[in-house]
């Protein structure tokens, strides 16, 4: 009888020893610079109402299809978390005793049935930081501040990564100057967001076929915002207080300003970034979002904050990351008769610990 050779499921992987160590450095990393912030920890279930995590104007209808949705024995629908951030707005919506601005962080795996390729897979850990309650340009200068100490923490230079900001409210200002009517916006901003994955002449096909104008792609690789009227001056002046902010703290020669930046979930209403590393994919980003709290019956909280891939940061850390071994005394028996004496001693040491 032949025996079954069983694999992991498609989309997933193992962590051996030594990769295993090397992604607990990174996530112990992350966790103490949020908690030198003054973080506090939260953990959310795996598993939440499928409703909750579909909802329009959350994560969007690219992330509904990406969701693991099943029925459980009671016939209720529900679905594996697809980010740590709309389980945070949940709990914030069913808490409201929680004192604000409520500072939290959270290291957990996640899930999205996306087409597997390289780097990226099914389940994935994300280390998220968030300030809910505060609408101030200080917490969106502390969420970007934590990226970049976290990044530091690991051992990139200013010439390894850079963190890349824009503001969805400007994006749209930009794009209704550039024709784009009110009810296409999203869909624009979809596009956008594949302009690293797939190239500018993709994007501008797949704009093409969704009868969006093109020219806000030529308009945002210039750069020039002189030419264009804006109708609300409001969002650039806000990119600018924060710039100023990273100036005055020494932080801005880890950020620039990416106008074509739009990130993909639906969520965001304000600033945006994302963390880019030399060579690699983007190993984080976030933003502001402040709506999404009470979408899902909370009271109005502003929110900011951010998340990282760590094995995004593993990967683009490479041979830099030394995990070791938690292995210091190896105590060895030479032969039957040195064995309890070997058990003492090892015993003996672990008490000094």
């Amino acid at each position: 009888m032949a025996v079954e050779n069983f694999q992991t499921v498609r989309g997933m992987q193992d962590f051996l020893p030594e990769r295993a160590a090397k992604k607990q450095l990174v996530e112990d990393t992350c966790k103490a610079v949020f908690e030198r912030y003054g973080f506090d920890p939260l953990e959310t279930p795996v598993v939440e109402d499928f409703a909750l995590l579909s909802k329009k104007g959350s994560g969007g209808e690219a992330i509904k299809d990406e969701i693991y949705y099943f029925k459980d024995k009671s016939g209720r629908e529900l679905g594996l978390r697809f980010d740590l951030t709309v389980p945070l707005a949940r709990v914030v919506a069913t808490n409201k005793q929680l004192a604000k601005p409520f500072k939290r962080f959270q290291i957990g795996r996640v899930y999205r049935y996306d087409r597997p390729q390289e780097k990226r897979y099914r389940e994935f850990t994300q280390a998220d930081w968030d300030i809910v309650g505060s609408a101030s340009t200080l917490s969106d200068f502390e969420a970007i501040a934590i990226a970049i100490d976290v990044m530091k923490e690991l051992g990139f230079t200013e010439k390894d990564f850079s963190v890349e900001i824009n503001n969805r409210k400007l994006l749209e200002e930009i794009a209704l100057s550039c024709n784009v009517p009110q009810n296409k916006v999203v869909e624009c901003f979809r596009c956008l967001d594949k302009l690293d994955k797939i190239g500018v002449n993709e994007v501008k096909k797949e704009m093409q076929k969704k009868g969006i104008d093109t020219q806000i792609l030529g308009q945002l690789q210039s750069g020039g915002l002189e030419k264009l009227s804006l109708k609300d001056n409001g969002p650039l002046k806000e990119l600018e207080a924060l710039f100023i902010m990273l100036e005055e703290n020494g932080l801005d020669k880890y950020a620039s300003m990416n106008l074509c930046l739009a990130r993909g979930l639906e969520y965001y209403t304000g600033m945006v970034f994302e963390v880019a590393v030399k060579d690699s994919p983007s190993v984080g980003g976030g933003g502001r979002y402040d709506k999404l709290v009470e979408m899902y019956g909370g009271s109005p909280n502003p929110a900011v904050g951010g998340s990282f891939g760590i094995e995004r940061l593993v990967e683009a850390l490479g041979k830099k990351l030394e995990a070791g071994t938690n292995t210091s005394i190896f105590v060895a028996a030479v032969g039957e008769k040195t064995q309890n004496r070997a058990i003492e001693l090892t015993r003996q040491v672990r008490e000094l610990d």
